[in-house]
C-alpha cells in the first residue's frame, strides 16, 4: 500500500494553520503587557528552561537577539551555581525584569 504523502502533508499543514489561528485568538492583554515590558526594558530580556523548552528556550534568546531585542538564555541549574551573576538589576528598566521561562504544559504558559 502507497502512502499519499501530498495529502498527509497537507493535513498537518492545515492543522498547523488552525494551531496558529488558535493562538492568534488568545492574544490579549497579557501579550499587550509583556511586549511592553520587554519594549521598555533598557538590559536583556532573560529566557530560561529545562530539556525540550530549554532548548526551544535557546531559540527564543537568539531569535530575540537576531531582531534586535538583547537577550540572553539562563539554564536554571546553571543560575543557581553562579550564571545568576549574569543578570542584575540595574541593566533594567526599575520595576521590570524581563524573564522569560518556558514550560512544556498545554494548560498554561509561562511568562514572568
Amino acid at each position: 500500500m502507497e502512502k499519499d504523502y501530498i495529502n498527509w502533508a497537507k493535513e498537518v499543514l492545515q492543522e498547523e494553520a488552525q494551531a496558529i489561528k488558535e493562538c492568534a485568538d488568545k492574544l490579549g492583554e497579557a501579550f499587550y503587557k509583556a511586549v511592553e515590558i520587554i519594549l521598555s526594558s533598557s538590559g536583556r530580556v532573560v529566557v530560561t528552561g529545562v530539556g525540550k523548552s530549554g532548548i526551544i528556550g535557546k531559540k527564543i534568546s537568539a531569535t530575540l537577539s537576531s531582531t534586535g531585542t538583547p537577550s540572553l538564555f539562563l539554564h536554571p541549574g546553571e543560575a543557581v551555581h553562579g550564571d545568576l551573576g549574569m543578570v542584575s538589576p540595574e541593566r533594567y528598566t526599575p520595576g521590570h525584569f524581563p524573564l522569560r521561562g518556558n514550560r512544556r504544559n498545554s494548560k498554561t504558559s509561562s511568562l514572568l
